[in-house]
């Protein structure tokens, strides 16, 4: 049994968790509160935070349950799609990591296929609920991408030249993407009217939910998983290559070279880090960003580009990945920290 949950990867699975989370509280909720904080600064402090009586409910509006059940649902599905990749990538991994490698050995094949259809099953079970209990029933298909995508990767995509990398990045990205694409319509559902805040004193007060922001940080946090998962795709390439080839596979470091490679992922890199530069000088400007930015996110980026570039061997391909993983953790938990930032 633990063998198999090792499988899921838990760790990649609780990154996914912990982004979900941090959109709906910290993006959605943070930005919501830093909405109000406009609205106190406006009215030049004549009313504190504390003498505003919010509309009941204010903040992301999908029910906790429903919420819970689509991070499940995303979880699920993630689970499902590491197994069948791992199922599928026997071969690969006797070469590149054999001390490693669970199915057929302590994890009978029948039974990693049947735990990719039974999670599969329930992940997408759960996200066609929640579609449907949220008047949203379109995006059922998500779900049901998402399973198909992550199977026809791991028996086709993977092998195939960029294609492999697009789709896992494309799924990554969909993570943080999803939350707002559940939790805007339904806000705007809810406050498709400015909002009358009434203060303890009896004046009331205009506030109108700052929806475009919204989605600029989902879109932000969307581009920032679809880069960073490229640049992981391609260092895992470069880590696995010697595997790779003997199955047949069209890597980006197999049919363009290592140099092709490590060029690419520093560009893509230097991308993030410019986005990141960008983002603390046009949106931010208070000096909790600017020192997080600059320590949590951007100096595991410069450091992972750092051994991408110099990397020979698969340990050190290996740890650069790492960095950039630590990267993208860092850059989710910001997220928690948007209400206080101006």
């Amino acid at each position: 049994m633990l063998d198999f949950l090792r499988l899921t990867r838990p760790v990649n699975l609780l990154i996914i968790a912990l982004t979900m989370v941090a959109m709906r509280y910290g993006v959605i909720a943070g930005n919501l509160e830093r909405g109000v904080q406009s609205l106190i600064l406006a009215l030049e402090g004549t009313v504190g935070r504390d003498q505003l009586v919010l509309p009941e409910g204010f903040g992301p509006q999908m029910p906790l349950l429903h919420f819970v059940l689509l991070v499940l649902s995303t979880v699920f599905i993630a689970a499902g799609g590491n197994v069948i990749n791992d199922y599928f990538d026997t071969q690969i991994d006797r070469i590149n990591k054999p001390d490693e490698v669970i199915v057929g050995r302590s994890v009978k094949r029948r039974v990693a296929i049947t735990g990719h259809m039974v999670l599969s099953g329930i992940g997408l079970v759960l996200g066609v609920l929640v579609a449907w209990r949220s008047g949203l029933l379109h995006w059922a298909l998500i779900p049901a991408f998402a399973i198909g995508a992550l199977w026809t990767y791991s028996t086709t995509f993977k092998r195939r030249f960029m294609i492999g990398n697009g789709l896992v990045a494309t799924l990554t990205a969909l993570v943080p993407l999803t939350v707002g694409l559940y939790e805007i319509p339904l806000l705007k559902r809810a406050y498709a009217l400015p909002e009358l805040v009434q203060a303890t004193n009896g004046e009331l007060f205009q506030l109108v939910p700052a929806f475009d922001q919204l989605w600029v940080w989902i879109l932000v946090y969307t581009a920032f998983a679809f880069l960073s998962t490229l640049v992981r795709e391609l260092q895992k390439d470069m880590a696995d290559v010697k595997g790779d080839e003997a199955e047949g596979c069209r890597t980006v470091p197999i049919v363009w070279g290592m140099g092709w490679a490590r060029g690419l992922s520093l560009m893509y890199i230097a991308l993030l880090v410019l986005g990141a530069l960008i983002i603390r000088s046009t949106l931010l400007r208070d000096t909790l960003s600017f020192w997080y930015i600059g320590l949590g996110v951007m100096v595991p980026l410069l450091l992972s580009a750092g051994f991408t570039y110099s990397a020979q061997h698969r340990s050190e391909h290996v740890r650069a990945g790492i960095l950039m993983k630590v990267a993208m953790v860092m850059a989710v938990c910001y997220a928690m920290l948007l209400r206080f930032t101006h």
